[in-house]
């Protein structure tokens, strides 16, 4: 039998017109509404009202099979979505929105149960029920986009896939920064034997690094909440933390100690112990904090170099005992040759014996220029002169009138360049300097030519003062003579007057203050000095 002839059954049939909508209703379906809708719900699966979909109408095979299948096919898929949607928000707990997924979830389960209900039809005419299920339909649709208009707002504050990547890929980078840095930390901390330690005030709970329980020698499981960890300090060291802690918890002052210990593996240690009081927004002490450092090292080394300095100034003290002595001494016995020396009179003494009295009487007085020299040089060691701040332009005019004699005598030409003006240098010490740089240059001077001296001032690469004196004169040959030109009685040139002690003393009198001389020179081509102080040039122009 061809699917749209109408078979024998108890169905109602539609005439040939194709089911016209001019059909006069049965009586009991002109009643009120309210017994419309008893009937409707009574007769919900009855089908007695209506003839299958096949009957209804001028079906072709064609037309009528195209039509369900399509409608099979909508509610397959439509019943597929809702299973994978169910899957997506069971796997995925953070889904936002869930409600909305549900909602979403039962529309479209609803949706194809209304193409199953048109497929049904065709063979079981339950119309009622197909309207029940397409009402069910509406009132959740309805819902459906009701929820989706409230969280749209919600929606589009969301980050697009390319800014959630661009997201990514930033806090991908952040990480390998930040991996990188805690590498380094843990690398310095491990290097420098330094560890962090944080105590929760609240929970009463302690937290170390890995490293503070390196440097008390215990495992990294150890319960350091539930063993006295002061036991490790002996005394007077415990008590000394344990102040730090309460005047920490009373005072929320910081500490900063260094405490021996002896740790799990008997080993006694240097510590440094650094922490600080943590509060809350309401002011009440919540945390304690900070890090417990290895010094042993250091500790160790500069325990070793105090007593290197103890026993070094011990000795200092004891060779200037020494050298007080001495000098007293021998000072006293020159004193002694030279007033028996002034006590003889050289008119009675033959010649021979007056030429032998004259020398003793120069080695005398070598010996007492000898010891004022070496006085001088000890008293610029020991003695600590204030530092003032001098004028380049006047202290050097002071030292030229001072030797104006001199320099006219010799036809000295002297020249300033003074481009720092000042300087923080003792005065005597300055004056001292320039007197000595000076007289030597007009004393070895070339024997064909004027001396000629130039007086510099400015600052270096360093931003150093410098003071350099400039001569044309004999030169000094440093390749023969550089390591000892600055020594005592070192003389380089066949002067009578030459005694080796003035450069000896402008080294001495410069390093005292911290400063350092440089020199240049060459025999026939003159000589430079620079005075390189250690305090930076003054601006008070």
């Amino acid at each position: 039998m061809a699917p749209n002839t109408p078979n024998s059954s108890n169905h109602a049939v539609c005439n040939s017109t194709a089911c016209p909508s001019a059909i006069e209703k049965p009586d009991h379906l002109n009643t009120g509404t309210f017994h419309q809708i008893k009937d409707f719900f009574g007769k919900i699966l009855n089908t007695d009202d209506w003839p299958p979909r096949w009957h209804c109408g001028n079906w072709t095979d064609f037309h009528g099979w195209l039509y369900i299948l399509s409608d099979a096919s909508i509610w397959a898929a439509y019943f597929a979505i809702p299973f994978l949607l169910i899957r997506l928000i069971v796997k995925r707990k953070d889904l936002p929105f869930n409600k909305v997924f549900w909602l979403f979830i039962a529309f479209i389960l609803l949706c194809g149960l209304t193409h199953l209900m048109d497929v049904i039809i065709f063979w079981w005419p339950a119309y009622r029920l197909s309207a029940l299920v397409r009402f069910i339909t509406a009132i959740v649709s309805i819902f459906t986009v009701y929820a989706l208009y409230k969280i749209l707002p919600l929606v589009f504050t969301l980050r697009s896939v390319t800014e959630l990547e661009a997201e990514i890929e930033k806090r991908r980078v952040i990480e390998e920064k930040l991996a990188a840095s805690e590498f380094l930390l843990s690398e310095a901390g491990r290097i420098g034997r330094v560890g962090g330690w944080e105590l929760d005030v609240i929970l009463n709970k302690t937290t170390w690094s890995k490293m503070v329980f390196d440097i008390y020698g215990l495992p990294y499981d150890f319960a350091i909440d539930e063993n006295d960890m002061m036991s490790y300090f002996p005394e007077p060291y415990r008590q000394t933390l344990k102040d730090a802690l309460n005047r920490a918890y009373a005072e929320g002052l910081k500490w900063d100690v260094e405490l021996l210990m002896i740790n799990a593996k008997k080993n006694t240690i240097w510590v440094r112990s650094i922490g600080e009081p943590l509060y809350d927004e309401k002011g009440a002490l919540v945390k304690l904090r900070g890090v417990f450092i290895d010094i042993d090292q250091y500790k160790s080394t500069e325990m070793a170099l105090h007593k290197s300095i103890g026993l070094i100034t011990q000795s200092n003290q004891q060779l200037k005992n020494f050298t007080h002595i001495l000098s007293h001494n021998i000072r006293n016995h020159a004193n002694n040759i030279s007033l028996v020396t002034s006590l003889v009179d050289t008119e009675s003494l033959d010649a021979e014996n007056a030429e032998l009295f004259e020398k003793l009487d120069n080695v005398s007085k070598g010996l007492n220029a000898t010891l004022d020299d070496l006085s001088e040089a000890i008293k610029i060691k020991e003695n600590t002169i204030q530092s003032e701040i001098i004028n380049f332009d006047a202290l050097i005019k002071k030292v030229l009138g001072v030797i104006a004699l001199e320099l006219t005598t010799s036809n000295t030409e002297v020249e300033l360049y003074l481009q720092d003006s000042y300087v923080n240098f003792p005065p005597i010490y300055l004056e001292s300097i320039l007197l000595n740089l000076i007289s030597n240059a007009i004393k070895y001077k070339m024997a064909n030519k004027n001396p000629h001296i130039i007086l510099k001032t400015y600052k270096n690469e360093q931003n150093e003062t410098v003071l350099e004196c400039r001569d044309n004169g004999q030169g000094i040959d440093l390749d023969l003579y550089g390591g000892k030109i600055f020594g005592l009685y070192k003389t380089f040139h066949q002067q009578k007057d030459a005694h080796g002690v003035g450069l000896f003393l402008v080294k001495t009198q410069i390093e005292s203050q911290g400063g350092r001389i440089e020199v240049m020179s060459s025999p026939g081509n003159g000589t430079v000095f620079k005075l390189i102080f250690s305090e930076s040039s003054i601006n008070m122009n």
